[in-house]
């Protein structure tokens, strides 16, 4: 058991840092490539900070545990709106200054509405589901790229260097480790505890591969960067709800165990995005929404293991 404790804290660490390796570096080559900032950071940054769900939920499909792909994505999701963004709602007072950030708040409902009817309608979600899915993540790309300004390119001469190439292959192939690691770690203390893979994958797993999230809007909530967290987050809920799961469901069917658990907890989820849209319209944002947040996570986290 302890073995296995080791192993697990060893794969977190090994999952967080190869996330960074991996996107630092693909930005750097996406610049190379002349891509826009916008598109850099709805893409490389959102599936960045998102990849250790990715990976997790991949690999949990295609060994058969199903409860770890549904808890980490649905678990990530929570962790990411109640204690990310309670925290760094905590740090300081803000003030949102764009205006689209409202309509942003009525995507994310209408797409992580889409994604979850596809979990709750049946007991299992199909590869032709997986492959429905993905193609709603690559619409909801479409729309921020046709929705958002862009900035112009720049003519400055970037030299390529070989260095990104080897960090960006290096980064993935240590997410693709700790994600292996993690989830037959994780596995192996379910079943000594006692404990299901589904409540495992809904908090330990979640806070695990969320503390990307947690890192880069810990740093923005220091400078200011409002826009930034709202951003990360709305973008790798999105990304963790329908492409992970689309992904992780083309792998291998996910079976919906427990679905009692899930339904509660999906409902929390949607709770959660609503408080947020709610927020976003009052535009200012004090510590008291942090707070809120804060103990909501504290709330589903008690209510996860008890019940």
């Amino acid at each position: 058991m302890l073995f296995e404790i080791l192993i697990f804290i060893i794969a977190l660490f090994i999952l967080v840092f190869s996330s960074e390796l991996f996107t630092e570096n693909a930005s750097r080559l996406a610049q190379y490539l002349r891509v826009s900032h916008f598109f850099i950071g709805i893409t490389i940054v959102g599936i960045g900070t998102s990849l250790p769900e990715i990976m997790v939920a991949d690999y949990a499909s295609y060994t058969g545990e199903s409860g770890i792909v549904l808890g980490n994505i649905i678990g990530s999701n929570i962790t990411n709106i109640a204690l990310i963004l309670g925290t760094a709602f905590f740090i300081r007072n803000t003030i949102i200054s764009e205006g689209h950030m409202f309509g942003d708040s009525i995507v994310h409902i209408l797409v992580l509405t889409i994604g979850v009817t596809t979990i709750l309608t049946g007991d299992r979600i199909t590869g032709i589901e997986g492959v429905f899915l993905v193609a709603l993540f690559f619409l909801y790309i479409l729309y921020l790229l046709k929705s958002h300004q862009r900035p112009k390119e720049q003519n400055n001469e970037i030299k390529f260097e070989i260095k990104p190439v080897f960090y960006t292959i290096a980064g993935l192939g240590g997410v693709l480790l700790g994600s292996k690691l993690l989830v037959e770690s994780a596995v192996v203390m379910a079943d000594v505890l006692g404990i299901s893979s589904a409540v495992i994958g809904l908090t330990i797993i979640a806070m695990g591969t969320s503390l990307p999230e947690l890192a880069v809007s810990i740093s923005a909530a220091k400078r200011g960067f409002t826009m930034l967290i709202l951003g990360n987050i709305v973008g790798s809920n999105i990304t963790n709800v329908v492409l992970a799961m689309g992904t992780a469901s083309i792998i291998n069917e996910v079976v919906v165990e427990e679905p009692g658990l899930f339904k509660f907890n999906i409902a929390y989820m949607m709770l959660l995005s609503l408080i947020l849209m709610v927020i976003v319209r009052k535009k200012e944002i004090s510590r008291l929404w942090g707070i809120l947040y804060m103990a909501m996570y504290a709330f589903f986290i008690g209510y996860t293991y008890i019940i």
